[in-house]
């Protein structure tokens, strides 16, 4: 797909208004090309495509393309449940492998917005809302593979469970300035716990990938975005992943001795999902707080770095390395102890977050 094939596309959807069209790639995604095309009355539109490969590691790295069809898929339903939290799906080709939607203009990643100023705890708040929308919901029955990819299920519980605790493994990119600390018989019995959670516990329809970088704001409005990775799996896993990029966020202005309210943004994700619950199983606050742990030291060693640690001043990079390494490992130890917030924050605190 280039900026000539995008055109041929588009133009038969009758979205463009006004010549001349104008077709620039934007976005630095691991897995897929994103091109926003725009016209004199300044109509714009994402189309998104997705290449027989990994666009993060070239070529040789193959993956199946109705990847996108399966985002498609899971973005339509999301928008069934939630319409508010989603950009609208005009197109979803199916042999060519592209989605066209909504264009969010205005819109940020809550990433980047966090490294420059605080977030209105109103954006948590739509958080818990959107998580609750998840749990509660079900979505049509379809045939296997409609809402999920086998493929980057495997990835996720690969890059996720597996190679981020082999010594040495060649999927690892460890900076040198951290070395891994020795981990405990716990610590690796509880992942393996969690990774049979996630692939065997198919309590709901989540996102799969729920990080700030697949979050976009703008004031006190959230889109949620990048749902390729969309499998049905335990509510904890999208929760947890949301929690680990959360506490990243915090901890780079902590570091750089600016206001962070990590514990309010926690509260007021899981009370306003508590609220729209109602009666929330026990288990749901334990597994997000192991599956956080789990997401935090995995972003130390994969390729995928935090971009909130990536964001530090080098001479605090080694510290703000142990500092995530020391909660990840305290966190999966501790999930299965974890029954209520306060249990969380106590970890938290414990270990200096708060």
């Amino acid at each position: 797909m280039n900026k000539e094939r995008v055109l041929e596309h588009i133009a038969p959807l009758n979205l463009l208004q006004k010549e001349p069209y104008r077709v620039e790639e934007i976005g630095d995604g691991n897995l897929n090309f994103v091109y926003r095309i725009s016209d004199a009355s300044f109509s714009s539109f994402i189309l998104k495509y997705a290449p027989p490969y990994l666009r993060l590691l070239g070529e040789d790295f193959k993956l199946p393309q109705n990847r996108i069809c399966v985002e498609m898929h899971t973005m339509r339903y999301f928008e069934s449940i939630a319409p508010s939290f989603v950009p609208h799906i005009f197109h979803c080709d199916e042999a060519c492998f592209y989605g066209v939607m909504e264009d969010l203009k205005g819109y940020a990643l809550l990433q980047n917005e966090r490294l420059a100023h605080e977030i209105s705890l109103v954006i948590y708040e739509k958080l818990g809302v959107f998580l609750a929308l998840l749990f509660t919901s079900t979505p049509p029955s379809r045939e296997e593979g409609f809402y999920e990819n086998a493929t980057l299920k495997q990835i996720s519980k690969n890059y996720i469970f597996v190679y981020p605790h082999i010594p040495n493994h060649e999927a690892l990119v460890i900076p040198s300035f951290f070395t891994p600390a020795f981990k405990s018989a716990l610590f690796e019995e509880n992942i393996r716990a969690l990774r049979d959670v996630f692939l065997h516990v198919k309590e709901c329809l989540i996102h799969g990938d729920l990080h700030t970088g697949s979050l976009l704001v703008h004031d006190n409005d959230i889109k949620v975005i990048d749902a390729e990775f969309s499998l049905f799996a335990p509510l904890g896993f999208d929760m947890g992943v949301l929690f680990a990029h959360i506490l990243l966020g915090e901890l780079h202005a902590l570091m750089l001795g600016e206001k962070a309210q990590t514990q309010e943004a926690l509260l007021s994700i899981w009370e306003h999902f508590s609220l729209h619950v109602k009666e929330v199983p026990s288990h749901i606050l334990g597994q997000s707080v192991g599956f956080c742990g789990v997401e935090l030291y995995r972003r130390l060693v994969v390729p995928a770095k935090a971009k909130p640690l990536l964001a530090l001043p080098s001479h605090l990079q080694a510290k703000a390395y142990q500092k995530v390494e020391t909660l990840a490992v305290s966190f999966v130890e501790n999930y299965l102890h974890v029954k209520q917030i306060e249990d969380m924050l106590r970890l938290l605190k414990e270990n200096r977050w708060l």
